[in-house]
Protein backbone atom coordinates (compact mmCIF):
# COMPACT_ATOMS: atom_id res chain seq x y z
CA UNK A 1 0.00 0.00 0.00
CA UNK A 2 2.88 2.23 0.93
CA UNK A 3 4.49 1.60 -2.01
CA UNK A 4 1.84 1.97 -4.45
CA UNK A 5 0.78 5.72 -2.65
CA UNK A 6 4.54 6.72 -3.06
CA UNK A 7 4.58 5.64 -6.67
CA UNK A 8 1.37 7.49 -7.01
CA UNK A 9 2.90 10.66 -5.54
CA UNK A 10 6.07 10.52 -7.38
CA UNK A 11 3.84 10.34 -10.72
CA UNK A 12 2.47 13.18 -9.74
CA UNK A 13 5.38 15.32 -9.00
CA UNK A 14 6.83 13.96 -12.26
CA UNK A 15 3.70 15.40 -14.33
CA UNK A 16 4.07 18.78 -12.21
CA UNK A 17 8.03 19.33 -12.65
CA UNK A 18 7.13 18.26 -16.56
CA UNK A 19 4.62 21.13 -16.45
CA UNK A 20 6.60 23.97 -15.04
CA UNK A 21 9.53 22.90 -16.48
CA UNK A 22 7.33 23.30 -20.02
CA UNK A 23 6.77 26.81 -18.70
CA UNK A 24 10.56 27.48 -18.33
CA UNK A 25 11.16 26.19 -21.62
CA UNK A 26 8.95 28.12 -23.53
CA UNK A 27 10.07 31.43 -21.88
CA UNK A 28 13.71 30.31 -22.27
CA UNK A 29 13.33 30.07 -26.23
CA UNK A 30 11.48 33.50 -26.58
CA UNK A 31 14.15 34.78 -24.31
CA UNK A 32 16.79 32.91 -26.74
CA UNK A 33 14.83 34.39 -29.89
CA UNK A 34 14.74 37.30 -28.46
CA UNK A 35 18.20 37.84 -28.03
CA UNK A 36 19.40 35.68 -30.86
CA UNK A 37 21.81 33.92 -28.89
CA UNK A 38 22.00 31.32 -31.09
CA UNK A 39 23.27 33.64 -33.88
CA UNK A 40 25.61 35.30 -31.67
CA UNK A 41 26.86 31.73 -30.23
CA UNK A 42 27.70 30.32 -33.40
CA UNK A 43 29.23 33.95 -34.28
CA UNK A 44 31.52 33.55 -31.33
CA UNK A 45 32.61 30.04 -32.36
CA UNK A 46 33.53 30.97 -36.02
CA UNK A 47 35.83 33.98 -34.49
CA UNK A 48 37.27 31.32 -32.24
CA UNK A 49 37.66 28.68 -34.68
CA UNK A 50 39.29 31.00 -37.48
CA UNK A 51 41.38 33.03 -34.68
CA UNK A 52 39.67 36.01 -35.66
CA UNK A 53 38.58 37.39 -31.94
CA UNK A 54 37.75 40.63 -33.20
CA UNK A 55 35.47 39.63 -36.07
CA UNK A 56 37.01 41.87 -38.74
CA UNK A 57 39.26 39.35 -40.44
CA UNK A 58 38.54 35.62 -41.80
CA UNK A 59 35.02 34.99 -40.20
CA UNK A 60 33.75 38.50 -41.25
CA UNK A 61 34.66 37.54 -44.58
CA UNK A 62 32.81 34.39 -44.47
CA UNK A 63 30.07 35.98 -43.19
CA UNK A 64 29.65 38.19 -46.09
CA UNK A 65 30.08 35.45 -48.34
CA UNK A 66 26.99 35.03 -49.92
CA UNK A 67 26.39 31.44 -49.27
CA UNK A 68 26.34 32.27 -45.80
CA UNK A 69 24.77 35.66 -45.61
CA UNK A 70 21.02 34.89 -46.99
CA UNK A 71 21.19 32.31 -43.77
CA UNK A 72 20.50 34.88 -41.62
CA UNK A 73 17.21 37.19 -41.76
CA UNK A 74 17.38 40.73 -42.72
CA UNK A 75 20.39 42.36 -40.36
CA UNK A 76 20.64 39.56 -38.55
CA UNK A 77 23.31 36.53 -37.88
CA UNK A 78 22.73 33.18 -39.29
CA UNK A 79 21.50 30.68 -36.21
CA UNK A 80 22.71 27.65 -38.30
CA UNK A 81 25.70 27.19 -40.72
CA UNK A 82 25.84 23.67 -42.49
CA UNK A 83 29.19 22.32 -42.31
CA UNK A 84 29.46 22.07 -46.25
CA UNK A 85 28.13 25.32 -46.87
CA UNK A 86 31.45 26.74 -44.73
CA UNK A 87 33.73 24.53 -46.18
CA UNK A 88 33.26 25.75 -49.59
CA UNK A 89 32.74 29.62 -48.57
CA UNK A 90 36.12 29.34 -46.55
CA UNK A 91 37.74 27.74 -49.86
CA UNK A 92 36.14 30.41 -51.91
CA UNK A 93 37.27 33.35 -49.22
CA UNK A 94 41.00 32.06 -49.11
CA UNK A 95 41.05 31.00 -52.74
CA UNK A 96 38.75 32.96 -55.37
CA UNK A 97 38.50 31.77 -58.41
CA UNK A 98 39.17 34.87 -60.84
CA UNK A 99 37.65 33.63 -63.67
CA UNK A 100 33.55 32.24 -63.85
CA UNK A 101 34.20 29.76 -66.25
CA UNK A 102 37.51 28.39 -63.81
CA UNK A 103 37.73 25.43 -62.09
CA UNK A 104 39.46 25.69 -58.75
CA UNK A 105 42.36 23.21 -57.91
CA UNK A 106 43.50 21.92 -54.66
CA UNK A 107 46.86 23.16 -55.66
CA UNK A 108 45.50 26.52 -56.39
CA UNK A 109 43.90 26.70 -53.44
CA UNK A 110 46.78 24.85 -51.02
CA UNK A 111 49.26 27.78 -53.07
CA UNK A 112 46.12 30.41 -51.49
CA UNK A 113 46.63 28.91 -48.14
CA UNK A 114 50.03 29.13 -47.96
CA UNK A 115 50.10 32.79 -48.80
CA UNK A 116 47.42 33.77 -45.41
CA UNK A 117 49.04 35.64 -42.90
CA UNK A 118 46.94 34.71 -40.26
CA UNK A 119 49.61 31.49 -39.19
CA UNK A 120 47.21 29.31 -36.74
CA UNK A 121 44.43 28.67 -39.53
CA UNK A 122 46.89 28.64 -42.40
CA UNK A 123 48.59 25.85 -40.31
CA UNK A 124 45.33 23.80 -39.46
CA UNK A 125 43.96 24.01 -43.26
CA UNK A 126 47.12 23.13 -44.77
CA UNK A 127 47.27 20.08 -42.69
CA UNK A 128 43.70 19.10 -43.78
CA UNK A 129 44.42 19.49 -47.37
CA UNK A 130 47.93 17.62 -47.17
CA UNK A 131 45.88 14.80 -45.42
CA UNK A 132 43.75 15.15 -48.76
CA UNK A 133 46.51 14.10 -51.13
CA UNK A 134 45.21 15.23 -54.19
CA UNK A 135 41.25 15.30 -53.87
CA UNK A 136 39.85 18.35 -53.74
CA UNK A 137 36.49 16.71 -52.59
CA UNK A 138 38.17 15.19 -49.42
CA UNK A 139 40.27 18.48 -48.49
CA UNK A 140 36.64 20.18 -48.44
CA UNK A 141 35.04 17.25 -46.23
CA UNK A 142 37.86 17.27 -43.35
CA UNK A 143 37.06 21.56 -43.39
CA UNK A 144 33.18 20.43 -42.87
CA UNK A 145 34.87 17.47 -39.71
CA UNK A 146 37.08 20.41 -38.98
CA UNK A 147 33.98 22.76 -38.28
CA UNK A 148 31.27 20.03 -36.72
CA UNK A 149 34.31 19.27 -34.08
CA UNK A 150 34.36 22.71 -33.00
CA UNK A 151 30.56 23.50 -33.10
CA UNK A 152 29.89 20.10 -30.81
CA UNK A 153 32.06 22.54 -28.40
CA UNK A 154 30.50 25.56 -29.23
CA UNK A 155 27.11 23.37 -28.43
CA UNK A 156 28.57 22.55 -24.84
CA UNK A 157 29.04 26.57 -24.72
CA UNK A 158 25.52 27.15 -25.32
CA UNK A 159 23.88 24.45 -23.78
CA UNK A 160 25.96 25.62 -20.65
CA UNK A 161 24.36 29.11 -20.93
CA UNK A 162 21.07 28.03 -21.68
CA UNK A 163 20.80 25.77 -18.59
CA UNK A 164 22.29 28.97 -16.70
CA UNK A 165 19.40 30.22 -17.57
CA UNK A 166 16.83 27.79 -17.48
CA UNK A 167 17.28 27.65 -13.69
CA UNK A 168 17.16 31.15 -13.44
CA UNK A 169 13.74 30.69 -15.28
CA UNK A 170 12.67 27.80 -12.83
CA UNK A 171 13.30 30.27 -9.83
CA UNK A 172 11.16 32.93 -10.81
CA UNK A 173 8.37 30.65 -12.04
CA UNK A 174 8.51 28.93 -8.43
CA UNK A 175 8.65 31.62 -6.45
CA UNK A 176 5.29 33.19 -8.84
CA UNK A 177 3.26 30.13 -8.12
CA UNK A 178 4.56 28.72 -4.97
CA UNK A 179 5.38 25.51 -6.02
CA UNK A 180 6.57 24.27 -2.91
CA UNK A 181 7.67 20.60 -2.74
CA UNK A 182 7.19 19.69 1.10
CA UNK A 183 3.85 21.21 0.88
CA UNK A 184 2.88 19.47 -2.49
CA UNK A 185 4.13 16.21 -1.19
CA UNK A 186 2.35 16.78 1.89
CA UNK A 187 -1.11 17.59 0.20
CA UNK A 188 -0.93 14.30 -2.06
CA UNK A 189 0.20 12.06 0.82
CA UNK A 190 -3.75 12.61 2.62
CA UNK A 191 -5.73 13.50 -0.46
CA UNK A 192 -6.18 10.24 -2.62
CA UNK A 193 -8.71 11.68 -4.66
CA UNK A 194 -6.79 14.14 -5.81
CA UNK A 195 -3.56 11.60 -6.18
CA UNK A 196 -5.94 9.32 -8.51
CA UNK A 197 -6.21 12.45 -10.65
CA UNK A 198 -2.89 13.56 -11.22
CA UNK A 199 -1.86 9.95 -11.41
CA UNK A 200 -4.69 9.54 -14.46
CA UNK A 201 -3.05 13.03 -16.00
CA UNK A 202 0.04 11.65 -15.97
CA UNK A 203 -0.93 8.18 -17.55
CA UNK A 204 -2.53 10.12 -20.32
CA UNK A 205 0.61 12.45 -21.01
CA UNK A 206 3.05 9.72 -21.22
CA UNK A 207 1.12 8.03 -23.96
CA UNK A 208 1.68 10.93 -26.15
CA UNK A 209 5.13 12.73 -27.27
CA UNK A 210 6.41 15.85 -25.94
CA UNK A 211 5.47 18.32 -28.75
CA UNK A 212 8.71 20.83 -30.56
CA UNK A 213 7.38 23.57 -31.14
CA UNK A 214 7.11 26.60 -29.41
CA UNK A 215 2.92 26.87 -30.26
CA UNK A 216 2.64 23.51 -29.62
CA UNK A 217 3.96 23.43 -26.05
CA UNK A 218 2.13 26.66 -25.39
CA UNK A 219 -1.18 24.88 -25.70
CA UNK A 220 0.22 21.66 -24.06
CA UNK A 221 0.93 23.95 -21.04
CA UNK A 222 -2.74 26.01 -21.22
CA UNK A 223 -4.25 22.38 -21.18
CA UNK A 224 -2.29 20.83 -18.30
CA UNK A 225 -2.85 24.48 -16.39
CA UNK A 226 -6.91 23.78 -16.44
CA UNK A 227 -6.83 20.44 -15.98
CA UNK A 228 -4.99 20.89 -12.75
CA UNK A 229 -6.36 24.29 -11.78
CA UNK A 230 -9.47 22.30 -11.06
CA UNK A 231 -7.79 19.76 -8.46
CA UNK A 232 -7.29 22.45 -5.98
CA UNK A 233 -3.77 21.79 -5.69
CA UNK A 234 -1.64 24.08 -3.07
CA UNK A 235 -0.30 26.32 -5.57
CA UNK A 236 -0.30 30.39 -5.58
CA UNK A 237 0.09 32.55 -2.28
CA UNK A 238 -2.77 33.53 -0.36
CA UNK A 239 -2.87 36.71 2.10
CA UNK A 240 -5.52 34.80 4.30
CA UNK A 241 -3.85 33.08 7.34
CA UNK A 242 -4.45 29.12 8.10
CA UNK A 243 -4.22 28.42 4.29
CA UNK A 244 -2.06 25.97 3.13
CA UNK A 245 -0.50 28.47 0.54
CA UNK A 246 -0.47 31.21 3.05
CA UNK A 247 2.94 33.23 3.91
CA UNK A 248 4.59 31.23 6.44
CA UNK A 249 4.81 32.20 10.18
CA UNK A 250 7.87 31.66 12.26
CA UNK A 251 11.23 31.11 11.49
CA UNK A 252 10.91 26.63 11.36
CA UNK A 253 7.74 27.50 8.69
CA UNK A 254 10.10 29.76 6.35
CA UNK A 255 12.82 27.31 6.31
CA UNK A 256 10.69 24.59 5.77
CA UNK A 257 9.14 26.71 2.85
CA UNK A 258 12.62 28.03 1.25
CA UNK A 259 13.61 23.90 1.27
CA UNK A 260 10.19 23.26 -0.84
CA UNK A 261 10.80 26.01 -3.29
CA UNK A 262 14.76 25.50 -3.56
CA UNK A 263 13.28 21.37 -3.73
CA UNK A 264 10.99 22.50 -6.66
CA UNK A 265 13.69 24.80 -8.48
CA UNK A 266 16.20 22.27 -8.65
CA UNK A 267 13.89 19.45 -10.25
CA UNK A 268 12.33 22.02 -12.86
CA UNK A 269 15.77 23.24 -14.28
CA UNK A 270 16.30 19.56 -14.91
CA UNK A 271 14.75 20.42 -18.19
CA UNK A 272 11.28 18.85 -19.74
CA UNK A 273 12.58 15.94 -21.28
CA UNK A 274 14.34 14.58 -18.15
CA UNK A 275 10.78 14.52 -16.29
CA UNK A 276 8.92 13.46 -19.27
CA UNK A 277 11.62 10.45 -19.26
CA UNK A 278 11.04 10.20 -15.44
CA UNK A 279 7.29 10.15 -15.49
CA UNK A 280 7.38 7.41 -18.51
CA UNK A 281 9.48 4.86 -16.20
CA UNK A 282 7.57 5.24 -13.01
CA UNK A 283 4.44 4.78 -15.72
CA UNK A 284 5.90 1.73 -16.37
CA UNK A 285 6.83 0.34 -13.30
CA UNK A 286 3.71 0.79 -11.86
CA UNK A 287 2.18 -0.88 -14.93
CA UNK A 288 4.26 -3.94 -14.20
CA UNK A 289 3.69 -3.79 -10.63
CA UNK A 290 -0.08 -4.09 -11.02
CA UNK A 291 -1.02 -7.51 -10.16
CA UNK A 292 -3.68 -9.35 -12.64
CA UNK A 293 -7.23 -9.52 -11.35
CA UNK A 294 -8.79 -12.98 -10.52
CA UNK A 295 -11.32 -14.57 -12.55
Amino acid sequence: MFGSQALEIAMSLSLIYLQLSLVCSVLNEWVAGFLNMRAKNLWEGVRNLLYDAEGSGLARQLYDHALVKHLGRAGRLPSYIPSRVFAMALFDVVAPLEGSSKTRTLNEVRASVAALSDEPVKRVLLNLIDEAGDDLKKARENVERWYDDAMDRVSGWYKKRAQLLIFVWALAVTLLVNADTVLIVNTLAHDATMRASLVAMAEARAKEPLPQENGQVAELIKQMSEETKKLGLPLGWSREPGLPTSFPQGVGAWALKVVGLFLTTGAVSLGAPFWFDVLNKIVNIRAVGKRPERS
